[in-house]
């Protein structure tokens, strides 16, 4: 049985595309990109330049077309919203929903905190592409963030507000660089049900800082070439976490410390947090020693002179209760694991710098 056909809660199709809305194909005015790029040449929404990632791995260049952290803010008064979606195909997993991994979502961003409003998603037979249309709150200018998907790739994305709405530019992040996160699935946000439910989304929610999310899913192995083209980009803050993807705790060991010393040369102010993998109960095998690798890095760079490091223990960010609650496999966070990461990964950040709060 086709469970919508019971249960029309479960219709996520929504209302056909309405007569007389206007169309835009994003990137363009007054729409305000963020953590991703339309690359021309690619034909595709990138996380980093298609030529740097070619020089990291083949695995770099193909999850950097995974729209991970994309999101699209404007402001309108329409009543009605429109989106028409292009894939060369969807990626289908056991463990996460298609919602979050080739899906879209609307939020409306208030006063105190982003309120969800849709969740746009393909249906299994739509590989190549979707159109939806919503109902908006309307009635005033109000301000929307849509979140791309976490683990897909986008080749075209049209919006479609009525012809006679206004529209302009979305709220602006808080006057600062953003924070920039590199490192494995958990990174990128595996397994989490929505877009805007990885651990780096809630803490932009919380603190209205912009960031970027290179998390590369088993590609993140801190290559020299991926350390030089992180240490050109402007951030506020340096969030370090690809323990999981070396492949073992002696890779872990022979590149670590290099990483953070070749962005260290080019960035010697900006604040780096050391993380290591959460699931250390159910992936113990390893985890102590991969840990302790991280945190020799971290004393080696305080040793050095550098006041400007932290860590944070991978075995303390699901907390003590419900921990085993946490995850869908025993390695990739479930939303309760992701928003425990992202409270104690929240509270960390406030400790490096009051200004991330």
């Amino acid at each position: 049985m086709e469970m919508k056909s019971a249960d029309k809660n479960f219709d996520y199709t929504y209302g056909e595309k309405r007569i007389g809305m206007r169309e835009y194909r994003i990137p363009c005015e007054p729409f305000d990109l963020y953590g991703i790029k339309y690359c021309e040449e690619s034909g595709c929404f990138l996380r980093m330049p298609r030529k740097i990632a070619q020089n990291i791995s083949e695995g770099v260049t193909n999850f950097s077309a995974y729209t991970a952290g994309g999101r699209l803010r404007f402001s309108t008064n329409s009543v009605y919203f429109g989106i028409k979606v292009r894939y060369d195909g969807l990626n289908f997993m056991s463990t996460m929903p298609l919602c979050s991994a080739c899906g879209f979502v609307l939020l409306e961003e208030t006063e105190r905190r982003p309120l969800f409003l849709h969740v746009l998603t393909p249906e299994r037979t739509e590989e190549c592409g979707f159109e939806r249309t919503v109902r908006l709150p309307g009635g005033k200018m109000r301000h929307y963030i849509l979140y791309f998907p976490l683990y897909n790739g986008v080749r075209d994305l049209r919006i479609f507000l009525d012809n006679d709405s206004a529209v302009a530019h979305g709220k602006k992040y808080r006057d600062l660089p953003p924070v920039v996160y590199y490192g494995s699935s958990i990174t990128e946000g595996a397994c989490a049900t929505r877009p805007d439910n990885a651990y780096e989304a809630f803490i932009c929610n919380w603190n209205k800082i912009d960031f970027v999310n290179l998390g590369f899913g088993g590609q993140a192995r801190g290559e020299k070439a991926m350390a030089e083209y992180l240490a050109s980009a402007d951030c506020s803050l340096f969030v370090c976490d690809y323990d999981y993807n070396a492949p073992d705790a002696s890779y872990l060991e022979r590149t670590h410390y290099k990483f953070y010393e070749v962005y260290r040369r080019k960035k010697p102010n900006v604040p780096i947090l050391f993380l290591t993998k959460p699931d250390t109960d159910t992936n113990f095998f390893d985890a102590e020693e991969r840990r302790n690798v991280v945190y020799e890095s971290y004393c080696r760079a305080l040793r050095t002179g550098d006041k400007n490091v932290y860590f944070a223990d991978g075995s303390t960010l699901f907390g003590r209760k419900d921990r085993s609650q946490c995850t869908v496999d025993g390695c990739h966070p479930n939303d309760v694991g992701y928003y425990k990461m992202a409270q104690n990964i929240y509270k960390k950040m406030i400790s490096v710098n009051k200004a991330f709060r």
